[in-house]
């Protein structure tokens, strides 16, 4: 079974409860926010598409691209997840599968 389901379940558990995104990371739940930021960079280059085309296609604003592929930690939902999938033309758990 996939290593992060339960950070992942976890870390979605409480941004529903709290919707904070102020919140404090637990455990490795930071790295896991900043490798599904490389993983969608990886299948926008792969893609070819720049981040303000990602941003276009998937219906979120440049900005929110911009920082998720950063190196700093940015809550994300599932619905941001998928549209930023769709986009890539990849399936959602490829964003989240980590080898």
């Amino acid at each position: 079974l996939f290593p992060y389901t339960t950070l992942f379940r976890s870390y979605f558990e409480r941004m529903c409860n709290n919707m904070n995104p102020n919140l404090r990371y637990i455990g490795n739940e930071a790295n896991f926010l900043k490798n599904i930021g490389f993983r969608i960079q990886f299948f926008r280059k792969k893609s070819g598409l720049s981040q303000e085309e990602l941003a276009e296609k998937s219906g979120l604003s440049y900005s929110t691209i911009s920082h998720i592929e950063s190196s700093t930690p940015y809550p994300m939902s599932m619905v941001a997840i998928y549209r930023i999938a769709n986009a890539l033309d990849v399936a959602p758990y490829q964003l989240l599968k980590f080898d």
